[in-house]
């Protein structure tokens, strides 16, 4: 207990004030999302080509593999699972196997993850909405998008409150 209380005050000392309040403000209040539609868009004229690739992560439409674990994603609760490393879902939620050097191969994986994502993570809740995987997302789709694959409607609005959520987070 006073090792705690140590440890907060050596955090707590290098802060400002404003750094303080802001914190404890946001255990507090919760932002809530935009949720209007996304705004109209355009067809690019070329198709994006992505430099650097990665390697597949994705396995089968609901196993995937990063930093050595492999594990099946079949359930809602398993997008924020207690028992899977806070990294681990991170990776999850970044989406980088849509650019993966197989993702022309599996297409209608993505898609369907895209829209497993949107229905099983409501807006403004779990580990997909903090700042970092919800960024690294956002690009990993666009990028999706631009190298040619179509966003239904739901897609696109989804992207849309992601953006906006992000801005004020």
């Amino acid at each position: 207990m006073l090792r705690k209380a140590i440890l907060l005050f050596n955090t707590l000392k290098y802060l400002k004030l404003s750094q303080i309040l802001g914190r404890i403000e946001r255990n507090f209040v919760r932002l809530r999302p935009d949720l209007s539609s996304a705004p109209s868009t355009s067809v690019p004229t070329n198709k994006f080509q992505s430099i650097v690739q990665c390697q597949p992560k994705m396995l089968n439409e609901s196993k995937f593999r990063f930093l050595n674990v492999t594990a099946d994603v079949l359930r809602t609760e398993d997008w924020n699972s207690p028992n899977q490393d806070k990294l681990w879902l991170y990776n999850l939620h970044y989406f980088d196997d849509l650019n993966s050097n197989e993702a022309d191969q599996k297409v209608d994986w993505h898609r369907n993850l895209i829209q497993r994502w949107i229905n099983e993570n409501p807006p403004g809740f779990g580990n997909g909405w903090e700042a970092y995987p919800s960024s690294l997302r956002i690009v990993n789709w666009i990028k999706w998008s631009l190298s040619g694959n179509i966003f239904e409607q739901e897609s696109l609005d989804s992207l849309a409150i992601q953006v906006r959520y992000l801005s004020t987070n």
